[in-house]
């Protein structure tokens, strides 16, 4: 309970802290801490919208990444100030039912990002998601990566981030349904997969993944549900595993995964364009409060990414824009 309410005096002081002639105030909400490299993309995008709009705006990190109560919290405490948009991510589909339709009744626009409720507007009272298809992207990374399977039979390691997180287990559920279709359109080979629960630390994700090729050296391909996959590739390294020798697809573009392309450990990754999730949100909600538009749902995308491509989108990477 201590907890909660230092967390609720942090969200009232912040609040204060912004410029009292600022005409919006919209806050952004994720249930990660700012070790969380792929969050920078998405914060970059909302710095520029909002000075483009000439708003003010703050990223409401976790003191404790991925306590979804501390995130809550924070959602409670800025519906109760009176925040002018909220735009927020929803790994829970319960959780944050309540909080949400009390801020669109009090007419406070709360659109989704990043992450949805798994029902989408069916499931909470969110207005709009700006966001990646998950399921979709998590069948298409298979499908795509797939091309390179070798001849003969085919192992797959299917690694869960997150088990339990809405996000995690529609990519991971998107994979696995090409997984089965491949099957079924090779039966004269066998084809089977396994799925653990790979974490969310490149380091521990990394060791899990050694651990298993080590008992299983027949796995063909790893994919991750995030980017923390990339982890596996000193390990890997120390394993006596050569480049290219286990394919891994995953997510994301950040500094790591890159790095093991370069290296030859990662073979696809998709960008799902997280500064058009932190962009996006706050040019809806400007819009909104503004002109009195409603919102919409943006699919900012699965655009694949290999490793021929990496000096072209590095760039774009170090300006945080992709």
């Amino acid at each position: 309970m201590k907890l909660l309410k230092i967390s609720a005096i942090l969200i009232s002081m912040m609040l204060l802290s912004l410029p009292a002639n600022a005409k919006y105030k919209f806050s952004v909400l994720t249930q990660v801490d700012t070790s969380n490299t792929f969050w920078q993309g998405i914060k970059r995008g909302m710095d520029d919208a909002c000075e483009t709009l000439d708003v003010d705006c703050q990223l409401v990190f976790n003191q404790e990444n991925g306590n979804l109560q501390m995130q809550l919290t924070n959602l409670e405490a800025l519906v109760e100030q009176g925040i002018d948009g909220i735009s927020l991510v929803i790994v829970e589909d319960n959780m944050f039912d309540e909080a949400v339709q009390k801020a669109v009744d009090a007419g406070i626009p709360v659109i989704t990002t990043n992450v949805d409720d798994s029902e989408g507007a069916a499931g909470n009272a969110r207005l709009a998601f700006v966001g990646q298809d998950l399921f979709q992207a998590g069948y298409e990374l298979g499908k795509e990566l797939s091309k390179q399977f070798p001849d003969g039979d085919t192992h797959v390691l299917l690694g869960l981030s997150a088990p339990g997180q809405s996000w995690a287990e529609a990519r991971i559920g998107g994979v696995r349904k090409f997984m089965e279709e491949y099957k079924a359109a090779n039966p004269g080979k066998k084809v089977t997969w396994d799925t653990i629960d790979s974490g969310l630390d490149t380091s521990v994700t990394g060791q899990r993944i050694c651990a298993y090729v080590q008992g299983h050296p027949e796995t063909t391909a790893y994919f991750d549900a995030g980017f923390w996959g990339a982890g596996a590739g000193n390990c890997l390294r120390d394993l006596g595993y050569k480049p290219n020798e286990l394919l891994m697809g995953m997510f994301d573009l950040v500094d790591i995964v890159m790095d093991e392309m370069d290296e030859g450990y990662v073979h696809l990754t998709i960008d799902q364009q997280p500064y058009l999730q932190g962009y996006l949100p706050i040019l809806q909600m400007y819009l909104m409060k503004e002109f009195g538009l409603s919102a919409w749902d943006v699919n900012t995308g699965k655009a694949f990414v290999y490793p021929s491509d990496v000096s072209v989108v590095r760039k774009y990477i170090e300006m945080g824009v992709r």
